[in-house]
């Protein structure tokens, strides 16, 4: 007996809580990549402080925030044991090497390590856009949570099109992180600080503008799978 599709479900609001969930998500990155920028402005191009101090105490601050906040929740996540001994393992290296481009250097690691680890996750396991683009879509939801589950177990297109956007996203965060380091070093170390977040910045929107092209038969999956376990309610 055929089902009839009924209404797609409406996602609620998001929950405040939920929204802090997703911005947590994204912010620890989003830090380590400015701070640095932001204490070289201030210290070296304002007060004089030597780059080496100046970069160092910005990603020494983004570090102890990533500390503040592993204490006051009392726990700490593998991520963010990666960033401190990242974090700690550059500083000590600026200092004994005296390269300050290092510090912005070291941005580019967690997007090459999370790019080569997308890029494994398509073809062994799953793709770890699921797990990462899955909250953002739901948005908390969870009717619509469990219409993006059985969407992977039973839409071989949302598969399909959900693998082809993990390779791509993958594949742009290694290129963004290889073009970070080489810019950093081959131009002034002034115009490093600005001109390293380029490849970022500009890689981000062409993903996203290719996820949105590319991933509304994806959506449509969703959507499918939506009306389904709606119309059995």
């Amino acid at each position: 007996m055929a089902v009839q599709a009924g209404p797609v479900v409406a996602p609620r609001a998001v929950p405040p809580r939920d929204r802090r969930r997703r911005l947590a998500a994204v912010l620890p990155m989003a830090l380590d990549m400015a701070a640095p920028m932001v204490s070289f402005i201030v210290l070296y191009l304002i007060f004089g402080v030597p780059p080496v101090i100046a970069l160092s105490a910005g990603a020494l601050a983004a570090g102890l925030r990533v500390l503040y906040l592993a204490v006051r929740e009392r726990r700490i996540s593998a991520f963010s044991v990666l960033m401190l001994i990242v974090m700690a393992a550059t500083i000590a290296l600026v200092f004994i090497t005296g390269d300050p481009r290092l510090i912005l250097a070291k941005s580019a690691l967690i997007p090459a390590l999370g790019g080569t680890y997308g890029i494994i996750t398509t073809f062994a396991g799953r793709p770890l856009v699921f797990d990462v683009a899955g909250p953002f879509i739901t948005r908390g939801d969870p009717e619509l949570a469990a219409a993006w589950r059985s969407a992977w177990e039973h839409e071989p297109v949302f598969v399909a099109r959900l693998k082809l956007l993990n390779l791509i996203w993958g594949i742009g965060f290694l290129i963004s992180a290889v073009l970070r380091v080489v810019i950093v070093y081959h131009v002034p170390l002034t115009l490093g600080v600005f001109a390293g977040q380029v490849p970022t910045l500009l890689g981000l929107g062409v993903l996203i503008l290719l996820t949105r092209r590319l991933g509304r038969p994806m959506m449509d999956a969703l959507r499918r799978r939506a009306a389904i376990a709606g119309s059995q309610r």
